[in-house]
């Protein structure tokens, strides 16, 4: 990455100075609006790092996942599916294995989502998505501490009918299906927008060799929008949506002969995965005056998840999970009022209640070999209950010091009460060479009764200072503080008490940057620098653990270190160079270090002590904070030129996306560095409403491993005296797509 970093840079900064001479002076780039300090303004005005992904290069890109926004941004990384899931950028991210507060936070149509796991199904008929880098401490429901994430669906058109279809077929058996369509009710006033998607891929292109099988998954979604201009200062705004999902989630594995880029599994029965959410989002707009406005917004969320899981991953019976993760009538409430356009000082002050049940059903059945031939089945029941209520007041103030001076002052107070329970009952029975039921039953409580009722607040905010130099050239420095709360680790099976809860984390970060157009409005250079600092930082540990029986259990709770830091930069770079050719670039470095991580529990070669609960700590002072790369680059371009009479054009497209190495935690080491190659040719009438395009994604067919995870113990039962053994696999949770080729048909009405 360090020569393809000193290849790239001078490439930019020459292609910005030699543009071709044909390129015409009246040609500037389309002005980006967002909405990341809730009014609407020009990116080159905001004083943050925002990236910006339009819904018309998402599907300009055959995005169809989620996770496909890792290649359109740099420093962005999200992977995974089910409860698996992750979300990452300036190097740090959250493995949301439970209930945990995360680290990036997601907004759908201005709402947070507290289960964004139901996001990773699919993504489709999106206005604008908006990556907010570094803490969001004031004006968003939660508060967080690396990042925000905020997805827009489109709103319906009040004029006209309008609508598309679009039609993709790729390899590994892919189709998705996609259309939406706004039908007026009364003109001008009241409109609704119908969308949909349908999926259906083997994507991995993985099977699981003990089954014989190819992994696949199916998802269908839909989304209906009504829009209400009631009175020219009343606007009302309702979206539902239904997503479900259901596939095969085996875990692909390495180790014992098998290569990560196999695309393996090996368990010995099928693990699947079913999911069903509803979201239902009401926002209503009120305009006083010109200056004046207030917004209230209510969402009702329902997520309904089961997965049967093969927890051990191996093809030798070792343990077996059924999980129903139960999060329903999960309530949003915001209230802001805010002013706007007034010359020295616009403000805005809100409120904000998050209202949440879930209820989560662990069953996990453990098979054991006590030697002699004998073998004992354990079933332990383990349902977690996590009932929350989180308050939070806050103000955003923007003062305009001087025609070139701004200053923005934002402050949180925030609140969280938590109810935290997970009681294990565990039920041993012998099932061979004899059936003998009942032969022992133990009771645990997961969370500690001390801590079972939690409370925690916190002071989080904001305070920047920008500059407007010329009027093409803006920099600024900022100061914000991010938080999230704790809660309790929700375990498929019995674990040292002590990893029952965790604490909440806390983030200050510092940043420089500028925004600066150039060329005369053909180019926009955002830059920015950052250092930040995490308390209590959150770190998801793997820890082999004595049981109360003397055998070996494993887990992956979340548990506190004392201190992380992270430092990097983030720079994009949009240029028109001519009339029809456009080019964009984005480098970012992110550097994360565990700055004191003493004691902190691990799973490591030394013997595990004999006591109940006993497990081994490791220093990992100076270690990586997160898996993420440092370097982060993506490249795109398009080039199109017009065909006969001029009513339609062809056209070329690529895309770009290089990562250096990814880190495991697993293994401590280094994995994969990458760099992928997507390519678009394509035919387009003018009017945009015809447009068809064969494609091909990871075209040179990289092969990268991103992210791993340690495989607990499986019985000996080949050895008489029994007990239990490592399997000698490690389950790769995320690597690179196979190259996919396809062909995307869609039709614009």
């Amino acid at each position: 990455m360090k020569t393809l970093s000193r290849k790239i840079i001078p490439a930019l900064i020459t292609s910005a100075i030699t543009l071709p001479a044909a390129a015409q002076n009246s040609l500037v780039l389309e002005e980006i609006i967002v909405t990341a300090q809730k009014r609407s303004e020009s990116l080159s005005e905001t004083p943050m790092t925002v990236n910006v992904v339009t819904g018309d290069v998402l599907e300009e890109m055959a995005s169809f996942e989620f996770g496909d926004l890792t290649k359109l941004t740099s420093g962005l990384t999200i992977f995974g599916s089910g409860f698996d899931t992750n979300i990452a950028t300036r190097g740090l991210g959250t493995d949301l294995n439970g209930p945990v507060t995360p680290r990036v936070t997601v907004y759908l149509d201005g709402s947070f989502i507290s289960q964004q796991r139901a996001l990773f199904s699919g993504i489709y008929d999106m206005q604008q998505v908006e990556l907010l880098r570094g803490p969001q401490g004031t004006l968003y429901g939660q508060a967080s501490p690396a990042g925000a994430i905020t997805l827009r669906s489109r709103d319906p058109n009040l004029e006209e009918v309008d609508g598309y279809i679009q039609q993709s077929f790729t390899e590994h058996s892919g189709s998705n299906t996609q259309f939406g369509v706004s039908v007026p009710i009364i003109k001008d006033q009241l409109s609704i927008r119908l969308a949909g998607m349908y999926d259906k891929n083997e994507n991995l292109d993985a099977t699981n060799i003990t089954l014989g099988k190819d992994l696949e998954r199916e998802i269908s979604a839909f989304r209906v929008v009504a829009l209400w201009q009631a009175t020219e200062n009343l606007r009302l705004r309702l979206s539902y949506h239904d997503l479900d999902d259901e596939g095969d989630i085996d875990a692909i594995v390495k180790g014992n002969g098998i290569a990560f880029d196999d695309r393996t599994a090996v368990g010995d029965f099928s693990s699947t995965m079913e999911g069903e959410t509803d979201y239902t989002i009401l926002t209503a707009d009120y305009n006083f005056t010109d200056n004046l406005s207030a917004t209230l917004q209510f969402s009702h969320q329902d997520n309904v998840l089961q997965r049967n899981w093969d927890g051990d991953s191996s093809p030798v019976q070792g343990q077996e999970q059924f999980v129903l993760s139960d999060v329903t009538g999960l309530l949003n409430y915001e209230a802001r009022l805010a002013s706007q356009g007034n010359d020295f000082w616009d403000w805005t002050i809100g409120a904000f209640y998050q209202k949440s049940e879930s209820v989560t059903p662990v069953i996990v059945q453990t098979f054991g070999a006590v030697g002699g031939g004998f073998v004992v089945q354990t079933e332990t029941t383990g349902p977690a209950q996590i009932d929350a209520d989180y308050y939070g007041y806050f103000t955003h103030n923007t003062i305009h010091l001087t025609d070139k001076d701004t200053l923005t002052v934002g402050l949180r107070y925030m609140e969280e009460d938590r109810n935290n329970r997970q009681t294990f009952t565990s039920i041993t029975d012998l099932i061979a060479p004899i059936q003998i039921p009942m032969v022992d039953v133990r009771s645990q409580e997961g969370v500690a009764p001390e801590v079972q009722e939690t409370s925690d607040d916190a002071v989080t905010g904001s305070l920047k200072y920008q500059h407007q130099f010329t009027d093409n050239f803006m920099a600024y420095a900022s100061y914000d503080r991010g938080w999230r709360g704790g809660t309790t680790n929700i375990s498929g099976s019995v674990q040292p008490t002590i990893f029952g809860l965790f604490d909440a984390e806390e983030s200050d970060n510092f940043e420089v940057g500028y925004k600066w157009t150039v060329l005369e409005g053909r180019g926009l250079w955002n830059f920015a620098v950052y250092y930040q600092t995490y308390s209590d930082f959150q770190y998801q540990a793997e820890v082999e653990f004595r049981n109360a029986d003397g055998s070996l259990g494993f887990s992956t709770p979340v548990v506190n270190i004392d201190e992380a830091e992270a430092y990097g930069f983030d720079s994009d770079f949009s240029l028109l160079i001519s009339e029809n050719w456009s080019f964009g670039a984005a480098l970012s470095y992110n550097k994360t270090e565990l700055s004191s991580a003493a004691n902190v529990p691990c799973d490591d070669d030394n013997p595990v002590g004999a006591a109940p609960d006993s497990f081994n700590t490791c220093n990992f002072t100076g270690s990586r904070a997160g898996n993420q790369p440092e370097w982060s680059l993506n490249l795109n371009t398009e080039y199109s030129q017009p065909i006969g009479s001029g009513s339609s054009e062809w056209y070329v497209r690529a895309l770009a996306n290089a990562e250096s190495e990814y880190f495991s935690t697993s293994e401590q080491r280094e994995l994969d560095s990458y760099t992928t190659l997507d390519l678009f040719v394509g035919w387009r009438t003018i009017d945009d409403a015809w447009d068809a395009r064969i494609w091909v994604k990871n075209a040179f067919d990289e092969s990268a491993e991103i992210n791993n995870e340690g495989r607990p113990t499986i019985p000996d039962y080949d050895n008489p005296a029994g007990g239990s053994i490592e399997s000698g696999l490690l389950w790769v949770r995320a690597q690179l797509e196979p190259r996919t080729a396809g062909v995307t048909v869609s039709y614009n009405f």
